[in-house]
């Protein structure tokens, strides 16, 4: 994500981004499981679906951006980005 701190772009993100937008998701589909593990399961039974989420194919990130993105779950993206309520 991009954060503007006048005068200076920077590029920040992980779980500081992540958390609340996965939190964003899952409230606005109306419900949250009765556990964290199902929720989780949930979201990663789903993740398949390209219309519920966009896996992220082409970028690096980590420290020195040591760490390549691949097809499915990876390291930086996790499931990838989510594309509405879908998912949930």
């Amino acid at each position: 994500m991009w954060v503007y701190d006048y005068p200076y772009w920077y590029i920040v993100g992980g779980t500081s981004v992540a958390t609340p937008v996965w939190a964003g998701v899952v409230n606005a589909a109306g419900g949250f499981a009765a556990t964290s593990q199902a929720e989780l399961t949930t979201l990663y039974t789903n993740s398949g679906n390209a219309s519920d989420f966009r896996d992220i194919l082409y970028v690096t990130c980590g420290p020195n951006e040591g760490y390549l993105v691949a097809a499915g779950w990876d390291f930086c993206t996790g499931i990838g980005s989510p594309q509405g309520l879908g998912g949930k």
